[in-house]
């Protein structure tokens, strides 16, 4: 993995971007919008269904690429 910590930011079932969470949460962009500061990198894990940090990690964890 050369060197990235295990953590959701780099696991394949990760989602964060702007556009994709303002597709899967359509009332986000009322509030602002996928791009907010207080977002920082967080998004959604396709694989437990769930929003969280982008540093968790869990043993679901499959390096992008």
């Amino acid at each position: 993995m050369h060197g990235k910590k295990a953590i959701c930011i780099h696991c394949t079932h990760f989602r964060n971007s702007p556009a994709f969470l303002e597709k899967t949460f359509p009332g986000l962009n009322v509030m602002g919008s996928g791009m907010a500061s207080v977002r920082a990198d967080d998004g959604l894990c396709l694989k437990r269904d769930v929003y969280l940090a982008a540093y968790y990690s869990c043993d679901a964890f499959e390096p992008v690429g």
